[in-house]
Protein backbone atom coordinates (compact mmCIF):
# COMPACT_ATOMS: atom_id res chain seq x y z
CA UNK A 1 0.00 0.00 0.00
CA UNK A 2 1.58 3.46 -0.83
CA UNK A 3 2.03 5.58 1.74
CA UNK A 4 0.22 9.19 1.26
CA UNK A 5 1.88 12.82 3.00
CA UNK A 6 -1.71 14.77 2.45
CA UNK A 7 -5.17 14.64 2.23
CA UNK A 8 -5.05 15.89 -1.38
CA UNK A 9 -2.96 12.44 -2.44
CA UNK A 10 -4.91 10.83 -0.26
CA UNK A 11 -8.36 11.38 -1.56
CA UNK A 12 -6.91 11.56 -5.13
CA UNK A 13 -6.09 8.02 -4.70
CA UNK A 14 -9.52 7.02 -3.18
CA UNK A 15 -11.01 6.06 -6.66
CA UNK A 16 -8.25 3.68 -7.83
CA UNK A 17 -8.00 2.15 -4.48
CA UNK A 18 -11.76 1.41 -4.11
CA UNK A 19 -12.75 -2.07 -4.50
CA UNK A 20 -16.31 -2.18 -5.56
CA UNK A 21 -16.67 -6.06 -4.35
CA UNK A 22 -15.96 -4.69 -0.91
CA UNK A 23 -19.03 -2.52 -0.97
CA UNK A 24 -21.88 -5.23 -2.17
CA UNK A 25 -24.11 -3.87 0.92
CA UNK A 26 -22.72 -0.46 2.07
CA UNK A 27 -24.44 2.68 0.60
CA UNK A 28 -24.46 5.87 2.31
CA UNK A 29 -22.63 9.22 2.24
CA UNK A 30 -19.51 9.82 5.01
CA UNK A 31 -18.94 13.24 5.52
CA UNK A 32 -15.02 14.29 6.68
CA UNK A 33 -14.45 17.01 8.42
CA UNK A 34 -10.83 17.36 8.44
CA UNK A 35 -9.42 20.33 10.81
CA UNK A 36 -5.82 21.70 10.64
CA UNK A 37 -3.41 22.51 7.59
CA UNK A 38 -4.53 20.67 4.69
CA UNK A 39 -7.54 19.92 6.18
CA UNK A 40 -11.16 20.76 4.63
CA UNK A 41 -14.32 19.31 4.60
CA UNK A 42 -14.74 16.59 2.04
CA UNK A 43 -17.57 13.32 1.73
CA UNK A 44 -16.92 10.58 -0.02
CA UNK A 45 -20.31 8.76 -1.39
CA UNK A 46 -21.05 5.08 -1.72
CA UNK A 47 -23.99 4.08 -3.91
CA UNK A 48 -24.10 0.61 -6.01
CA UNK A 49 -20.51 0.06 -5.29
CA UNK A 50 -19.47 3.59 -6.76
CA UNK A 51 -17.59 6.05 -4.81
CA UNK A 52 -17.88 9.31 -5.47
CA UNK A 53 -15.38 11.91 -3.52
CA UNK A 54 -16.58 15.79 -3.71
CA UNK A 55 -14.80 18.74 -1.76
CA UNK A 56 -17.65 20.24 0.34
CA UNK A 57 -20.15 19.88 2.74
CA UNK A 58 -23.04 17.19 2.02
CA UNK A 59 -26.39 18.40 2.77
CA UNK A 60 -27.59 14.65 5.01
CA UNK A 61 -24.38 12.60 5.18
CA UNK A 62 -24.83 9.40 7.08
CA UNK A 63 -22.21 10.19 9.32
CA UNK A 64 -19.85 12.98 10.03
CA UNK A 65 -16.04 11.85 11.14
CA UNK A 66 -14.27 14.70 12.63
CA UNK A 67 -10.47 14.72 12.94
CA UNK A 68 -7.18 16.14 11.76
CA UNK A 69 -5.54 15.52 8.64
CA UNK A 70 -2.72 14.76 10.47
CA UNK A 71 -4.78 11.76 11.96
CA UNK A 72 -6.83 10.41 8.89
CA UNK A 73 -3.25 10.28 6.76
CA UNK A 74 -2.44 8.58 9.25
CA UNK A 75 -5.08 6.19 9.97
CA UNK A 76 -4.95 6.01 6.17
CA UNK A 77 -1.30 4.43 6.36
CA UNK A 78 -2.08 2.53 9.05
CA UNK A 79 0.35 4.35 11.15
CA UNK A 80 -2.97 4.89 14.08
CA UNK A 81 -5.94 3.39 15.38
CA UNK A 82 -9.32 5.12 14.57
CA UNK A 83 -10.60 3.25 18.06
CA UNK A 84 -7.50 4.92 19.89
CA UNK A 85 -8.22 7.96 18.50
CA UNK A 86 -11.83 7.96 19.31
CA UNK A 87 -10.75 7.23 22.83
CA UNK A 88 -7.97 9.96 23.48
CA UNK A 89 -11.17 12.62 21.94
CA UNK A 90 -8.95 12.86 18.67
CA UNK A 91 -11.07 11.81 16.01
CA UNK A 92 -15.25 12.09 16.78
CA UNK A 93 -18.48 10.14 15.13
CA UNK A 94 -21.39 11.69 14.52
CA UNK A 95 -24.31 9.57 12.45
CA UNK A 96 -23.90 5.79 11.18
CA UNK A 97 -20.89 4.04 13.42
CA UNK A 98 -21.68 0.52 10.99
CA UNK A 99 -20.91 2.89 8.22
CA UNK A 100 -17.92 4.58 9.26
CA UNK A 101 -16.50 1.18 10.50
CA UNK A 102 -17.21 -0.19 6.95
CA UNK A 103 -16.12 2.81 4.97
CA UNK A 104 -11.85 2.16 5.75
CA UNK A 105 -12.92 -1.56 4.70
CA UNK A 106 -13.78 -0.33 1.20
CA UNK A 107 -10.16 0.33 0.14
CA UNK A 108 -7.43 -2.18 -1.42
Amino acid sequence: MPRYETVDELLDAYPERFNPEKAKDVDGVVQLNLTGEGGGPYYAAVEDQTLTVEEGTHDAPDTTLTTNAENWVAINNGEANPMQLMMQGDLSVDGSIPLATKFQGLFD
